[in-house]
């Protein structure tokens, strides 16, 4: 059997993510357009578009911080939002709260508690939601500051820490709560220049680590190091999902060459 046989028959690996038939307005806007959208296991995707396409509010979806007028939103295979059933009912705030575990969020801005340490930032959530004992959580959270970077910096507190530091903070304390997934909305547009790259290298050894990321963002080095599918969104639909070779290299689509020739 030849290597590409062998990809064929492989099994896909299982959805942590699926919209299905989204729609999502603000008033008489449409920002969301009949969306069908998966993720698996371990995938990157870079999501891309311009201002307005719906690529930020597709990522709220997900973690129910904009909840769906019609259609599925699915993560780990559990409906987001809203009981199962026919009639389905919006959740409570507290069962909304604890479907929000299962996907971590990134913001542009950081969003640390200013009077704690960075160990403590990250250890906040496992201690005071998940319950966990303190020298557990601590013992986490030192490993996730290794792994984002910032062993040497457990016990500065946020005052103290560059952006590009503050928000590899923000990636740990996010990954500390164990999700299904992470969500990056724009991790780098806060940041000057010189700290984008630190960031966008830990988000590249999350890939490795077999972290399923979903990513807002323009880093084009990000989206050839590191996506495994890049989806173009305009006007609330997704108009492309491809590869990232062929989506730079050889796109076939009038508005995504028009979108290229103003960002690269």
């Amino acid at each position: 059997m030849t290597s590409a046989e062998h990809d064929r028959s492989a099994p896909r690996p299982v959805d942590v993510v699926e919209l299905a038939g989204v729609h999502k307005s603000f008033g008489d806007v449409l920002v969301l357009d009949d969306i069908d959208f998966r993720v698996a296991q371990g995938e990157v995707v870079l999501l891309l578009g311009p201002s307005g396409s719906g690529k930020s509010t597709l990522l709220r979806t997900i973690n129910c911080l904009e909840r769906v007028d019609r259609g599925t939103v699915r993560v780990a295979g559990e409906l987001i939002g809203f009981s199962e059933g026919a009639r389905r009912k919006h959740l409570k705030e507290a069962a909304v709260a604890r479907q929000r575990r299962r996907t971590g969020m990134v913001f542009q801005s950081f969003n640390l508690f200013p009077t704690m340490t960075a160990l403590e930032n990250v250890a906040s959530g496992p201690r005071h939601v998940l319950g966990a004992a303190k020298e557990t959580a601590h013992s986490e959270a030192r490993r996730l500051l290794e792994l984002v970077g910032l062993g040497d910096k457990c016990h500065n507190y946020p005052t103290q820490l560059s952006g590009g530091q503050q928000q590899r903070v923000a990636i740990a304390r996010a990954l500390a709560m164990k999700p299904s997934v992470m969500l990056f909305d724009e991790p780098t547009s806060a940041l000057d220049p010189e700290m984008v790259r630190e960031v966008l290298d830990v988000m590249v050894a999350l890939r490795a680590e077999g972290i399923t990321m979903i990513v807002v963002s323009h880093e084009m080095g990000f989206a050839r190091a590191a996506a495994d599918r890049v989806v173009f969104m305009s006007d609330g639909k997704i108009i492309a999902d491809q590869s990232p070779e062929a989506f730079f290299d050889d796109p076939d689509n009038p508005r995504i060459r028009q979108f290229l020739s103003k960002i690269l």
